[in-house]
């Protein structure tokens, strides 16, 4: 591989994804545990804003902005659904 030539590639160039080493194991799957427990625990805040939303005259501002939280939880919470999904990607089957 030439140095000086900065359009050169190397046709041996390894273009795989590094692998994850055995050290970072336990690093992804307490972040997957932590991930998995926080999107659950906001899901469920979420269901608490909607029943708390609905004993809530229609027009209430105040039922408006539960419901502006209660979505923005939700969305969080699928986020993170996702980023545990990835995150599972990295462990070892069962």
């Amino acid at each position: 591989m030439s140095w000086g030539n900065h359009g050169f590639v190397d046709a041996n160039w390894d273009i795989r994804p590094p692998k994850v080493v055995a050290t970072t194991l336990p690093f992804f799957a307490r972040a997957a545990t932590v991930v998995g427990d926080t999107w659950h625990e906001l899901d469920q805040m979420a269901v608490a804003l909607d029943q708390r939303a609905e004993q809530l005259n229609a027009d209430s501002a105040e039922r408006v902005v539960i419901e502006l939280m209660a979505n923005g939880i939700r969305e969080l919470a699928r986020r993170l659904e996702q980023t545990e999904a990835a995150l599972a990607a990295y462990l070892p089957t069962p």
